[in-house]
């Protein structure tokens, strides 16, 4: 009873109230309106677990004459609009007293673009895919929460809490992706007709936008003034120690631009590869197997659970890798080498070919279920549930590592100064990969599988190479940032 009565209301320890650093009633203020950001992190990744899956089925549905290379546009649209708006997001946040305003904003706009998706029945059969264009673009906006989220916690926690704070909110945002794939294969079960109330089709594609939205709405309330309160620590924390921190900032060491250039491209690399993964999974899963739009979000959202699972799991064995191996080794052999290996993996090479099935004989207008890409599809071999699957299984494996590792090996390599326009460029990279990412659904359309992941398979083995051999530069500097203490970072920052 007592710890959950804790967890309700927190209460400061007798070493954090000797600190004389806050009062118990802000201590409690504080970690409720770090709970709830907590919360936002898995309401925004949940619609990338639901989409993922069921984006291009419901295009298909919607307007049958949208082809695969717009599907790739609706992919790019979120994390254009993030990349947009970020920058001027951020810049508000850092001029407002409470970010409580730009949350309750961003997150009214998450509802909407999840209403909107969900109600692209309702327009002319012309407009829908721009409308689906435009909820997907909103979404993006509103997924600039975590910007402002990252940003407060760095804020409203001491150094002593910092890193389990960013790792349980890592962990929110996992969450959100492992959920999202479920309550999708859930939602197929209710088929494209699904139930009309109100007015509303509720089905297989538009329960999920319905769900998020419900979601919005539950999480805005909880962003009232009496729960979500602005507290931060960190700048009077640093006042405490600012006499540490003033010969850090006379550290005039120049930086270490190779390894920071290898370290910031092998991470976009990293998002490319797994976004343009997320992007063609579900083409090339109706394709390859002849599926129905209800099998390929059944069996597609039980695959991206399981490798939402392994990502879980590899992201609680990392600090145990860590230590064991080196960071340097631990991103070459648990990121960059998986990440090669899943592009192999994907490369035809039986003798079978593709089949292509229909809805009902004799019905000219049936339903063609298979590969229908004029010019490959009849010369290029069919691929197996189990290559799909072992190389799914191992891009996860290689996104969890290698965005965690090297975020940790770009701060080592950074040192005891700011580093936050480092870290900006640095989410602007992942940002730009997403972009780009969909646009390898054109390679697939018009060249299939041997060359989507021949050239795949090129690019990461390059990578791979590069890194490998370069790996010591990482070591060596990795080592010498590491004698600065964290506390000494924090104040020369602040």
């Amino acid at each position: 009873m007592e710890r959950l009565e804790n967890c309700i209301r927190p209460r400061q320890n007798l070493k954090d109230r000797q600190s004389m650093l806050e009062t118990d009633e802000e201590y409690c203020e504080r970690w409720i309106t770090i709970r709830i950001i907590y919360l936002s992190g898995f309401l925004m990744f949940l619609p990338f677990g639901v989409v993922t899956t069921s984006l291009w089925p419901y295009l298909q549905e919607m307007d049958s004459t949208s082809g695969k290379a717009f599907l790739s546009v609706l992919f790019a649209a979120p994390p254009a609009g993030q990349l947009l708006f970020s920058p001027l997001i951020g810049w508000c946040s850092n001029r407002m007293s409470s970010v409580r305003i730009l949350f309750v904003l961003l997150t009214a706009l998450y509802i909407f673009s999840n209403a909107l998706y969900s109600v692209i029945e309702l327009f002319s059969i012309p407009q829908r895919k721009y409308i689906i264009l435009i909820a997907r673009f909103g979404f993006g906006v509103a997924t600039s929460i975590n910007t402002i989220s990252r940003a407060y916690i760095s804020a409203a926690t001491k150094i002593s809490e910092r890193t389990k704070t960013i790792a349980i909110c890592s962990l929110s945002q996992t969450l959100g992706l492992l959920v999202g794939p479920i309550l999708q294969s859930l939602f197929s079960l209710l088929g494209k007709d699904g139930v009309v109330l109100c007015g509303l089709r509720l089905n297989m594609y538009t329960s999920g936008g319905w769900i998020c939205a419900l979601g919005g709405t539950v999480y805005l309330l909880l962003l009232s003034p009496s729960t979500f309160v602005h507290r931060t620590i960190a700048f009077k924390e640093a006042l405490k120690h600012k006499g540490i921190g003033k010969g850090v900032m006379e550290n005039n060491q120049s930086l270490p631009m190779f390894p920071i250039c290898m370290i910031i491209t092998g991470y976009g690399f990293l998002m490319f590869f797994y976004v343009s993964f997320q992007t063609t999974i579900s083409p090339i899963a109706l394709d390859q197997f002849s599926w129905s739009h209800e099998e390929s979000l059944y069996y597609l959202g039980m695959l991206l659970t399981v490798g939402t699972l392994c990502s879980c799991l590899i992201y609680l064995l990392l600090p145990y890798l860590s230590k064991k191996y080196h960071e340097h080794n631990v991103l070459v052999y648990f990121a960059i080498l998986p990440m090669f290996l899943s592009q192999v993996m994907m490369i035809p090479t039986g003798q079978q070919k593709i089949e292509i099935t229909d809805s009902g004989s004799g019905n000219s207008t049936a339903t063609l279920f298979g590969c229908t890409q004029e010019g490959w599809c009849n010369s290029v071999p069919t691929i197996s549930r189990y290559q799909l699957s072992i190389s799914y299984g191992m891009l996860c494996v290689s996104f969890s590592v290698g965005i965690a590792i090297t975020q940790t090996i770009l701060s080592k390599l950074l040192g005891a100064r700011p580093q936050g326009h480092w870290m900006a460029l640095y989410t602007s990279v992942g940002g730009i990969a997403r972009i780009i990412g969909p646009g390898t659904m054109l390679v697939y359309i018009k060249y299939g599988l041997y060359y989507l992941f021949g050239l795949g398979s090129i690019v990461a083995g390059v990578m791979l190479i590069w890194i490998w051999f370069y790996r010591e530069f990482l070591h060596a500097r990795t080592k010498l940032a590491t004698k600065v203490p964290e506390e000494q970072e924090l104040a020369n920052f602040q």
